[in-house]
């Protein structure tokens, strides 16, 4: 493993941006959250602490990874109360502040939100602008006519959605419901309420023109030129003095995991975190492995026989490569049954926690702490196989039978 270790590229201390700062950290405890960094060693104090358990949105961040291979940059929302501060290295966090301000001049969601008097006690308010920004960014990159000048590629459909993880105790979501609707390009100008912009009589015209004007060439750029240089290097995290480690294949894993049982000290495996949320942890652990970076565990597969998936893919990867299957791949029955399991899949969580919840993780949660699973209820419908490694040894079970199979616990 020491070896193995020696031959690829790593680094001792995390970096990453926010809102287009870099930041070095070499010393961090590795339960620390993005969350507690961001109010604690930052300036950026929107991110709120609220239900703890990334149900609410208040705490939500822009998270953007480059991939060196495609030279394209992914951005998603997560919840910063559940995302630990060592798993973001190498990415670009964006918060509210980083969208606009009172100093550089507000962002037009920001000057929408205000004019359709969308924000009140303001307490949710930037986990909202976040979440309709991502919703925005994502929708620049679809195939899609160039809308009219000051709305963007996003459909009303798509712009209510876009807060679908966001919860409000003030307005009762109208007033921010409609802030989203005005930037979609087939909105319906009669059907948007109260505002600061325009008068009842106004034209639809003069109502078009007197919005915040959204501008397409003018984003805001997400990742960084200098982070793009630190992920080419493709370098991964160990920070063994910090206890969290990064192995990138399966041999170096067991390595791992046998050297914590030879030694006698408690390990955590690591994706997205978010089961945290659900169980609150009282254990403290003596390291964190984060698994993300071993391809045998991040592929997605296809072949007549159906669909194979990574255990570290995240839930919202999964929706998307259910939903591309054509009838060209399989047989329509097929296609169909892919896509009724995305669209309950759609169902689960909310964006942000499906956007970093791996859908081994929720297997695993259900298969050892009777985690109630809608995963595993639907996969179970399927007659779906897992793949179970137990030390160096592989099995592939019916998924009714993993559970039977290994006690709760093991």
């Amino acid at each position: 493993m020491e070896e193995h270790r020696e031959s690829r590229s790593s680094r001792n201390s995390l970096v990453f941006a926010v809102n287009g700062e870099r930041f070095d950290v070499s010393s961090v405890d590795p339960s620390t959250t993005l969350l507690e960094f961001l109010r604690s060693h930052t300036r950026f104090k929107s991110v709120k602490l609220s239900c703890g358990e990334g149900g609410c949105g208040a705490c939500l961040v822009l998270l953007s990874k480059y991939n060196p291979e495609l030279d394209q940059v992914d951005d998603f929302t997560v919840s910063s109360c559940l995302t630990l501060l060592c798993s973001v290295n190498g990415c670009s966090i964006t918060t509210t502040e980083g969208l606009g301000n009172s100093k550089a001049g507000f962002h037009p969601i920001h000057q929408r939100f205000a004019g359709f008097h969308a924000s009140q006690c303001g307490f949710c308010t930037p986990g909202m602008c976040v979440s309709l920004f991502s919703a925005l960014v994502n929708a620049e990159k679809r195939h899609r006519p160039q809308p009219p000048p000051g709305f963007s590629k996003l459909t009303v459909s798509e712009a209510e959605k876009a807060i679908a993880g966001n919860l409000c105790r003030c307005t009762g979501y109208r007033s921010i419901v409609d802030a989203c609707k005005s930037f979609a390009a087939d909105v319906d100008m009669e059907d948007l309420g109260f505002n600061a912009f325009w008068g009842k009589q106004d034209s639809k015209e003069v109502k078009i023109s007197r919005l915040p004007l959204w501008k397409r060439n003018d984003q805001i750029c997400t990742f960084p030129e200098f982070l793009k240089k630190e992920n080419k290097s493709a370098a991964f995290l160990d920070l063994e003095r910090c206890c969290w480690l990064s192995p990138v294949s399966i041999p170096e894993l067991q390595s791992l995991l046998e050297n914590a049982d030879n030694n006698q000290y408690s390990v955590k495996l690591v994706v997205g975190n978010t089961g945290m949320g659900y169980y609150k942890e009282v254990e403290h652990f003596d390291k964190y492995i984060d698994i993300r970076h071993i391809p045998e565990l991040s592929f997605i597969r296809r072949d007549q026989t159906g669909i194979e998936i990574g255990a570290t893919v995240t839930i919202s990867k999964a929706i998307e490569a259910l939903k591309e299957q054509d009838e060209g791949d399989f047989h329509s029955e097929g296609v169909m049954v892919f896509k009724k399991i995305a669209d309950h899949m759609e169902k689960i969580a909310t964006g942000s926690i499906r956007n970093s919840a791996s859908v081994g993780g929720n297997l695993v949660m259900a298969q050892r702490n009777n985690f109630p699973s809608d995963i595993s209820t639907i996969l179970l419908s399927v007659d779906a196989v897992i793949t179970v490694m137990t030390g160096h040894k592989c099995e592939k079970l019916m998924l009714e039978e993993f559970f039977r199979k290994f006690s709760v616990g093991c």
